[in-house]
């Protein structure tokens, strides 16, 4: 069997995502949640920053340590940073 080179762990399937894409993988993730279960926008922002600028990102849009897109797992509250080395987000926006 030959090697897959562009497809995922588990597939052969491209693991990059459209910005179409991403925008309808977040509205179904949040579509039922309350207000106070999401981040203001400008924790979000602040989130996705340091996720953008964090070498454990992958395909620009995964989390190495959960495997979660980013562009969802900043939008929740109760979320935090998985990373094994510490936080990547700031105290204040995890709160």
């Amino acid at each position: 069997m030959p090697a897959i080179t562009h497809g995922c762990k588990g597939c052969n399937r491209s693991p990059q995502l459209s910005e179409e894409k991403i925008e309808v993988l977040v509205a179904i993730a949040i579509q039922h949640k309350q207000p106070h279960e999401l981040t203001p926008e400008t924790v979000q922002q602040a989130r996705m920053n340091a996720c953008l600028s964090c070498p454990s990102l992958q395909y620009g849009t995964t989390c190495k340590h959960c495997g979660c897109l980013v562009h969802i797992r900043t939008r929740l509250a109760a979320s935090y940073c998985p990373s094994p080395y510490g936080s990547q987000w700031e105290k204040e926006d995890v709160l």
